[in-house]
């Protein structure tokens, strides 16, 4: 059963652009544009790792964090943050309330996301696929 990412990212165009790289990995990839919608999200859909964007409409990704890391259904997923907001203060915060990595957007390419992906859950999604050349 392939692993399961949700992304909470208002930037569809981000979105896509990494949840193609995600998917051709193998994973199944499910996107939340709206910070109210992304706890009850991930009870429904428990995945099995959260990317988290800090600047969100109805809530903030600090704030989510928060919740998701508070609440016995959610506690144990990890979470990514992936934001442009790279203030000390943002990323300590974040740190301390339990995501297992902080990155900025605009500083990994989609290839690598999935690189830290894997790392974080301890798996490896390259198959055995041989490609003949």
């Amino acid at each position: 059963m392939n692993k399961k990412v949700l992304i909470v990212e208002d930037d569809m165009a981000l979105f896509n652009m990494y949840s193609v790289e995600l998917k051709i990995k193998g994973y199944d990839v499910l996107n939340i544009n709206d910070g109210l919608q992304a706890l009850p999200k991930a009870k429904d859909y428990q995945p099995d790792i959260v990317l988290l964007d800090i600047m969100l409409p109805g809530m903030n990704g600090l704030n989510i964090l928060t919740e998701l890391k508070s609440d016995p259904q959610t506690t144990e997923i990890p979470v990514i943050m992936l934001t442009n907001y790279g203030s000390e203060d943002n990323v300590k915060k974040a740190l301390e309330s339990g995501a297992a990595d902080y990155i900025m957007k605009y500083k990994i390419l989609p290839s690598e996301l999935s690189d830290k992906i894997d790392a974080v859950l301890g798996t490896s999604t390259d198959s055995d696929v041989k490609i003949a050349i």
